[in-house]
């Protein structure tokens, strides 16, 4: 029972005591008391349904015995909380009966008590009604407040994930156009300066100091390549991979989980082209609805999976061109490849860790 019925209640009580100073104090009063306190805390604590009842059968008996008249104001504000005027009837019709009885005091007592427990009963069920209200404005406040927390929590990931995939991308950029323009230009120096020792073999002199700027132009070749390369290596995030293959795959939704801290560039290579061809087929051989793309590394080994929740496939020949080079790609590692079409399709790949440690692999 809430609280502020409770107190309600008490204060009824307290009030109908005091009235029954003005009647006197007797054995029928204090059993009146009695009943009407035992009635009342059945109302409180029974289902809604039996109050009516059972407010009727209190007031039924007062025309049988009066002095229960005196705590009639507690029927009446347990009969105010049920919503229905007609109510009104029984409290009403024992009010008249103690006038017509000419009991003038219980009359009164039993009138006025009972108005202010309707007028009580009906400001506290506003009051409570506005506490819910509050409370549900409350809650969802909160609900929102959580929601957008998580949805800028997203949106900042977000934004991560596009700062740092525009950071690698410059960085290839930067590494194909040394490769392009610059290695090109003293590829063509070497070549020209080979030719020029050919034409000038004769002169020693000039010879020697063309071998001089070929080997200098030689040693700027292979620091222009190790340049190139450890920028194309850099450039290499496998998360920012899987998550730009993601973002710009628009077939189905695709949930992404990586949990993983150090993968070596050759897994890193593999996984990324298995996403890439394993999205290829949902998009082109699934009816899928959802996909999910999972990166975890274990003490011993790296896992990845890709999953749909396709029902049915297309014409996917399971021993096909895209397939096996996913398959030779993971067996070039000593890593298991493994397929598997059951409540939609799933592409399992393990790949053990102690190949990061044997060179050219």
């Amino acid at each position: 029972m809430p609280v502020n019925k409770l107190i309600d209640k008490l204060m009824l009580l307290i009030l109908c005591g005091l009235g029954v100073l003005f009647t006197g104090v007797s054995a029928e009063v204090i059993g009146a008391l009695l009943i009407a306190v035992t009635v009342s805390a059945l109302n409180s604590y029974s289902e809604q349904k039996t109050v009516i009842p059972l407010c009727m059968c209190y007031c039924a008996a007062i025309f049988f015995w009066l002095d229960l008249a005196l705590f009639l104001p507690m029927m009446a504000y347990d009969l105010a909380g049920q919503k229905r005027r007609l109510c009104l009837i029984a409290p009403a019709a024992v009010v008249l009966f103690t006038l017509a009885a000419g009991e003038i005091t219980v009359f009164l007592l039993a009138f006025l008590f009972s108005i202010f427990a309707w007028i009580l009963r009906s400001r506290t069920d506003g009051y409570e009604a506005v506490q819910e209200k509050f409370y549900l404005v409350q809650d969802n406040s909160k609900e929102k407040e959580a929601h957008l927390e998580r949805k800028n929590r997203e949106l900042m990931e977000k934004q991560d994930y596009e700062v740092r995939l525009a950071t690698l991308t410059e960085r290839n950029r930067i590494a194909r156009e040394i490769h392009d323009n610059v290695g090109h230009l003293l590829t063509r120096s070497l070549l020209q300066v080979g030719a020029m020792q050919v034409v000038n073999q004769q002169d020693e002199g000039l010879n020697s100091q063309l071998s001089m700027v070929k080997d200098t132009l030689s040693d700027a070749m292979d620091n222009i390549r190790s340049s190139v390369h450890d920028l194309h290596d850099d450039s290499l995030e496998l998360k920012i991979q899987l998550y730009s293959l993601i973002e710009t795959f628009d077939f189905c939704p695709v949930a992404f989980t990586y949990e993983a801290e150090s993968v070596p560039k050759q897994v890193q290579y593999c996984f990324a082209a298995v996403v890439k061809e394993a999205l290829s087929n949902i998009a082109r051989h699934s009816n899928a609805t959802q996909a999910s793309v999972m990166v975890l590394e274990h003490p011993a080994l790296y896992q990845l999976m890709v999953e749909d929740n396709g029902t049915k496939r297309g014409k996917e020949d399971p021993n096909g061109i895209g397939l096996q080079n996913m398959r030779d790609r993971v067996e070039a590692l000593c890593g298991i490849f493994r397929t598997e079409q059951k409540k939609g399709f799933r592409v399992f790949i393990s790949v053990p860790k102690r190949q990061e440690e044997k060179p050219g692999k």
